[in-house]
């Protein structure tokens, strides 16, 4: 149970339920990623808040499996269902997470899009966010304190 002086907790899990957690802390608002790896591990552009590694708490973690996708990052998934839950990149300490593995409410928003250069010809941005061609510095935000 949260007060006004305990920090927020979050909670999520993968389809099946064999990757549960919780997060204790704040969480960075949205972005969405439009970069290739994302539309081939998601099957579309990915929605991505962010936690310090730490605050992450697995309830269950018999389904997670860590793939190295890149030199610089790994991505976690459910090995039963195939959920894409995380990204997290090497030598950081931090975690991004799927927001659509979050239970709601999650009191987040959509702030800014990245990578929208590779964003798919079937669907169209929210010219109302933020839009950075390739990768930026604050894509890697911590979360807000």
């Amino acid at each position: 149970m949260n007060d006004k002086h305990s920090k927020p907790v979050h909670s999520g899990s993968c389809l099946c339920g064999s990757v549960r957690y919780s997060i204790e802390g704040k969480l960075r608002d949205v972005v969405n990623c439009h970069c290739r790896q994302c539309q081939k591990t998601h099957g579309n552009y990915a929605a991505y808040t962010s936690a310090e590694t730490a605050q992450i708490i697995f309830i269950e973690d018999s389904g997670l499996k860590w793939y190295k996708s890149s030199g610089h990052a790994q991505r976690g998934f459910c090995r039963e269902c195939g959920a894409s839950l995380f990204w997290r990149p090497t030598g950081k300490n931090y975690t991004c997470i799927s927001a659509g593995t979050l239970d709601q409410p999650t009191g987040l928003a959509t702030t800014r899009n990245i990578f929208v250069a590779d964003a798919g010809d079937y669907y169209h941005l929210d010219e109302s966010l933020e839009s950075f061609p390739g990768s930026m510095q604050s894509c890697s935000d911590r979360p807000e304190k």
